[in-house]
Formats: structure tokens, sequence, C-alpha cells
């Protein structure tokens, strides 16, 4: 099953984010097998973080909640909310 995460960066942050850069990369590589799509959010400016995305694939909510509630980030409060859909791919496969 497919699940769309989408986090949303809690306002001054950034050093913290910073700080966790290692172990949320390190988080993120262990997850490659489950991932089909994952990268930042800005906002209009390009440069201000608002957030992250994921599309992960994992076989049902249970595993994508404890997915996305393991997430360093979300561990060290950085995000100010967490939205959690499943989803499916409109184009083919």
């Amino acid at each position: 099953m497919e699940f769309l995460c989408r986090e949303r960066v809690r306002l001054g942050t950034v050093a913290l984010r910073d700080e966790l850069l290692d172990g949320h990369l390190s988080f993120m590589e262990r997850s490659t097998a489950r991932m089909i799509a994952v990268g930042p959010t800005f906002a209009e400016d390009g440069d201000t973080p608002t957030g992250s995305v994921h599309i992960v694939d994992l076989p049902d909510v249970a595993a994508a909640r404890a997915f996305v509630f393991a997430e360093p980030n979300y561990q060290a409060g950085v995000y100010r909310g967490v939205l959690l859909r499943r989803r499916r791919n409109a184009l083919g496969a």
C-alpha cells in the first residue's frame, strides 16, 4: 500500500533540524527500499523549508504510522503536524 506522509516544520526549528541532519539522513537511507518519493518542501522563496513529503510503500496504516513517528525530526519536535493518507498512482503501474 502506498502512503503520502506530509510533515510541516515548526517555526524556529532550523538550528534543531541542522543538528539532526545526520540522524535524519541515516533514517532515510535505511528506509530507501520502501521509498517511492521523498524530499523537502519550501516556501515561495525557494529557500525557506516548510516540511517534507514522503511517499512510501508499506503493508498497512500501522506500519505507515510507525515510519512517520520514528523519523528523528518528528521525535525531536521539528514538525508541527503530520498528514498521513493512503494513495494510488493514477499515472499507470
